[in-house]
């Protein structure tokens, strides 16, 4: 009776342990979730560029003065797949761009991003505000194919480090033309112009995998 009970025991522990090992086996291939960032920027120009809290995790970044700026996030992308949320509002035209810069550039005061020298270190996709429309800069070249985007909708960049891509969404749907061959560190950036002006970052986040994938008309810019 005795040897019963410890057979029993036993058994049930096994069970126990095999429950609990298959357990560990099915989270794991779970999809983790995405990771959030703090949205922190370099302020280039305090004068000019304000940057306050909207909810606790959204931040505004607004303007005050009627000159170019170019905001770039403190969060260096060196591995991994990150996605960047954006919402502007411009008064007039969509002055406004969204894109990425080398890390190891520091970017002047008052400039837009599609001069030299900055144009260099840069890619970016501009608003409805900016010539030709729908266009994709890369270190002085553009390419046409995108739509251009405007107030109130909401603007993503994904950059896959692995891939070395950076492609752009507009309201969730993938434009066509993006940036391909980035193998360096590199950060987030938006511009805005004109007085009144201002980007709602909505989220900074690390992704376990990417949303992105192929669309027609597909363009590549090479970094």
């Amino acid at each position: 009776m005795k040897e019963d009970i410890e057979k029993d025991k036993q058994y049930r522990e096994n069970k126990e342990a095999e429950l609990k090992q298959l357990k560990e086996v099915i989270e794991n291939l779970q999809p983790k979730p995405p990771q959030d960032f703090p949205n922190a920027i370099h302020n280039p120009d305090p004068a000019d560029i304000d940057f306050t809290d909207v909810d606790g995790r959204m931040k505004k970044i607004s303007k005050k003065l009627e000159k170019y700026n170019i905001v770039s996030l403190t969060q260096v992308m060196e591995d991994g797949i990150w996605d960047f949320e954006t919402e502007f509002s411009c008064p007039n035209s969509v002055n406004a761009s969204i894109g990425i810069v080398q890390d190891s550039y520091p970017i002047p005061i008052g400039v837009n991003p599609w001069n030299q020298p900055q144009i260099s270190h840069i890619a970016f996709f501009g608003g409805k505000g900016l010539s030709p429309n729908g266009g994709v800069w890369c270190k002085g070249t553009v390419i046409t194919g995108n739509v251009e985007f405007k107030n109130n909708q909401k603007v993503k960049v994904e950059y896959d480090s692995e891939k070395g891509t950076l492609i752009f969404f507009i309201d969730g749907v993938q434009q066509p033309v993006y940036v391909t061959g980035i193998n360096e560190k590199v950060r987030f950036f938006i511009h805005i112009c004109h007085t009144g002006s201002s980007c709602t970052i909505r989220s900074l986040k690390k992704l376990t995998a990417a949303t992105s994938g192929h669309v027609a008309n597909e363009k590549a810019i090479q970094w």
